[in-house]
């Protein structure tokens, strides 16, 4: 088991260790927890009976490493949806607010289910549903420090508990714009490997003046500190 790791974030209250949330709590799951993100986190709910989010008809399907043009809307959702093999595979998304040099520029820029919203509130994280998770983006609201976000799913405890993306099965994100309820684009991963144990699934990136999406689809066999490590999180 991944030993603790001491990172601390500062909030109105208290110091935090982002690492030791990310691997201990989770937001409840709630009819309406899309809503309300700024819940409370409490303990890992049960899944037994999860619901699969819906997405809507209609949008362009995107193969690995093709890039699509967000034209129409500066509000998405952006709706991740999985099926497991095995039960004990818990997965959730995450997004990583980065710089100019490709990391975060402190880490409070780092948007899961144990810190909600960044800094500018651009970007929300707003629930798991066991066989999906959604995040809430509005374009408009990016710091202008930020020049690319990396959309992640990772799987709990996949290290300690020998687990890794070959159970995980119709692993895709929806880019829906949230404004009007049009499906923009949805980029589905059918090759997911057993030596990978984190996937970066897609990028949103600057593109002159408009924002652009590159379907990325690329795994790393690392635990969590190293996932983050890449993203400029450090940890020690």
């Amino acid at each position: 088991m991944m030993p603790e790791i001491p990172m601390k974030i500062q909030s109105a209250s208290t110091s935090m260790n982002i690492l030791d949330q990310y691997q201990k709590i989770q937001l409840p799951v709630q009819k309406d927890s899309f809503m309300h993100p700024t819940a409370a986190p409490v303990s890992p709910p049960s899944r037994q009976n999860p619901a699969v989010p819906v997405v809507p008809p209609g949008g362009t399907i995107l193969r690995r490493g093709e890039k699509f043009a967000i034209a129409e809307a500066d509000h998405l959702r952006l709706i991740f949806r999985w099926n497991v093999c095995d039960s004990r595979c818990d997965l959730d998304a995450s997004a990583f607010l980065l710089g100019q040099q490709g990391k975060v520029i402190e880490e409070s820029w780092f948007v899961f289910y144990g810190q909600t919203s960044s800094p500018d509130h651009s970007t929300i994280y707003s629930g798991n549903t066991g066989s999906g998770a959604e995040l809430q983006i509005h374009l408009t609201r990016v710091s202008p420090q930020i020049q690319k976000i990396a959309l992640a799913v990772t799987i709990y405890e996949a290290l300690a508990q020998k687990l890794h993306f070959g159970m995980v099965q119709n692993l895709s994100v929806s880019l829906v714009n949230a404004n009007t309820g049009k499906s923009l684009a949805t980029f589905a991963l059918d090759d997911c490997s057993s030596a990978v144990t984190a996937m970066v699934v897609g990028e949103l990136y600057r593109y002159k003046d408009t924002w652009k999406f590159n379907a990325v689809g690329s795994g790393v066999a690392r635990d969590l500190a190293g996932f983050c490590a890449m993203y400029g999180i450090e940890t020690g």
